[in-house]
């Protein structure tokens, strides 16, 4: 790859999508079962469609950012209403079908080939944060990461769902990463899978990587500039490549 393509800085801190990046989630049969399994849960308060019309309306609300509250309060909130409960009768039917769904969908999750290798590595060179999504609490974070060979301990923070007040493809949720960590744009990479979802951030001024396992070569799919940090897309070997390639023309 030429030089003119390779990031202009060194990155110091790696953000990893989870889903489709760091593990294999299922796809559309994931989400499938997942209503299919809640919805009987969720009846009993106000029936069938009220139990529909509460997950419709939680996935609608967290594709707005807000200023004051949180994902998972406003997921709670929206529960409430839509199902006629108190804020505590509504978080406790969040969490309880929450706790008796996930661990059935365990068929549905993988390993993908490469990702601990190269977080195995990465490691010891940057620091690590899980940008996943930050619709779940920490709890089925970690039992998804498990299920597909990832080490919670390996990242030094998660966005989750109690701290993120955006989600993807949200310029307002990179941001909010940015700033909870202290991280400068130009020193972070973010590893994802989907254009729609984690190409934004290069909006935000974080660098792009794509990651296709299929993947032939490394491609650089947007060249960095001194306005643009630049996007590329390849499997976990030429991840690791581009790394090392930009560390050897920066020492």
């Amino acid at each position: 790859m030429s030089p003119m393509s390779l990031p202009k800085n060194r990155f110091q801190h790696l953000l990893c999508d989870l889903d489709g990046t760091l593990i294999d989630s299922g796809g559309l049969m994931v989400h499938f079962e997942f209503i299919t399994r809640t919805l009987p849960l969720m009846k009993k308060h106000q029936g069938w469609m009220a139990a529909y019309q509460a997950l419709k309306k939680g996935a609608e609300v967290l594709k707005k950012p807000s200023r004051t509250k949180t994902n998972r309060e406003r997921l709670i909130e929206t529960f409430a209403h839509q199902l006629k409960l108190s804020h505590e009768d509504a978080e406790k039917a969040l969490v309880d079908s929450l706790g008796s769904v996930f661990p059935k969908l365990k068929s549905h999750f993988g390993k993908i080939h490469g990702a601990a290798k190269f977080l195995e590595w990465a490691k010891e060179h940057y620091s690590l944060t899980l940008a996943t999504n930050p619709v779940w609490p920490v709890e089925l974070v970690h039992m998804r990461m498990q299920w597909g060979g990832i080490d919670p301990n390996y990242f030094q923070s998660i966005t989750t769902a109690d701290r993120m007040h955006a989600c993807k493809p949200s310029l307002e949720y990179y941001h909010e990463i940015l700033k909870q960590q202290h991280f400068k744009p130009e020193e972070c990479l973010m590893i994802g899978n989907e254009r729609k979802m984690d190409l934004p951030a290069t909006q935000a001024g974080l660098s792009v990587f794509l990651i296709r396992t299929e993947a032939k070569q490394l491609t650089c799919i947007e060249a960095p500039t001194d306005k643009h940090p630049g996007a590329w897309r390849g499997n976990y070997h030429h991840l690791k490549s581009l790394l090392l390639l930009q560390q050897q023309q920066q020492d």
